[in-house]
């Protein structure tokens, strides 16, 4: 994957602007929904603890291309207002259903450093139309340590992609129920629904997918199938960005995917920084036969890669499982 650089860099008062949420508007321009966070925390911990000072926003950006010149509109287009998400928004997902642009988020209801910290962490739900205003929904996802929720249509349904955190990291593929803008309607489904069924994908024992599979960018539709930009974990803990396609009709059918990572953390910005050797994909678009993919670079700065549709169709092999042998049980 090409590397375009920095898109977006912290400034003025805030000390991190990373993983973001991207979109290609309706009039042509390209969009951005970047997670930012004011100076003032400091890290606690070896990978990705801060203390109780580590909140996030939205802030609005805007280009005329996708992957260079784009201008700050909104320092603060989402905020954290809302019991469910008063220490933080982290790392949106846009995906367009209709005329309406659907904005799934991680919500923070507790400080990260308190004990009981992922009781508040959910996947939350809001929507635009013109980027201007927004609205709120509320938390979508089910009452357990989840992030990285996606809604999209396909085959005339719309899916709920997202990564469980309860216990190993796996990439999930549910049903939304009719009126997917009530949470109450999630509630309803949640409370009575089994997730165990809806595993997409879990490790892989592969190495660079050891510790987890996570939804990156909304899915992409090609003639072939969705093309899904998502992120993983490896042994040694670096976070890379990969692809697989999907199934239109049944996206819980993976049909291919990469054999190795497609962008792994090897640039300045993505080796130093607030977590060191991410990178870490939110957004993706397609534009003139490319894939131009938006990421976040160790979790400090906002950067854009892109590959040729025609180089990732040759680089997707058929999908084998391999999953990564259960942990032998402690005597």
């Amino acid at each position: 994957m090409k590397r375009h650089g920095i898109v977006v860099r912290p400034e003025g008062d805030l000390g991190a602007t990373f993983n973001p949420g991207a979109a290609k508007h309706a009039d042509g321009h390209f969009v951005m929904l970047v997670r930012s966070v004011p100076k003032g925390y400091q890290k606690i911990g070896n990978v990705n603890q801060f203390d109780d000072n580590y909140t996030s926003h939205l802030s609005l950006w805007e280009g005329a291309a996708p992957d260079k010149d784009f201008k700050l509109v909104d320092a603060a287009a989402l905020k954290p207002d809302q019991p469910f998400d008063k220490f933080g928004l982290e790392d949106p997902r846009i995906t367009k259903i209709g005329d309406t642009y659907y904005i799934l988020y991680t919500s923070i209801a507790k400080g990260l450093s308190q004990p009981d910290a992922d009781e508040g962490i959910r996947i939350a739900l809001a929507s635009t139309k013109d980027f201007r205003t927004f609205e709120k929904h509320g938390v979508i996802g089910p009452d357990r340590r989840c992030k990285a929720g996606v809604l999209f249509e396909s085959g005339g349904k719309v899916h709920f992609m997202w990564k469980d955190e309860a216990g190993v990291e796996r990439t999930m593929m549910s049903p939304a129920p009719e009126d997917f803008t009530n949470p109450a309607a999630w509630q309803k489904m949640w409370a009575s629904y089994d997730i165990e069924k809806d595993q997409l994908l879990g490790p892989q024992n592969n190495g660079y997918e050891a510790h987890g599979i996570e939804p990156g960018a909304p899915p992409v539709e090609l003639p072939e199938g969705l093309l899904l930009v998502y992120s993983s974990i490896s042994d040694d803990f670096k976070w890379t960005i990969s692809l697989m396609l999907l199934d239109k009709n049944d996206p819980k059918k993976i049909l291919a995917k990469s054999e190795a990572p497609s962008l792994r953390p090897e640039a300045d910005y993505e080796i130093s920084g607030d977590v060191n050797n991410v990178v870490f994909p939110c957004g993706a678009v397609v534009d003139n036969g490319r894939l131009y993919v938006y990421y976040g670079g160790a979790d400090t700065i906002c950067a854009v890669g892109s590959e040729d549709l025609n180089t990732i169709r040759t680089a997707l092999k058929p999908f084998r499982n391999n999953p990564l042998p259960p942990k032998p049980a402690q005597p």
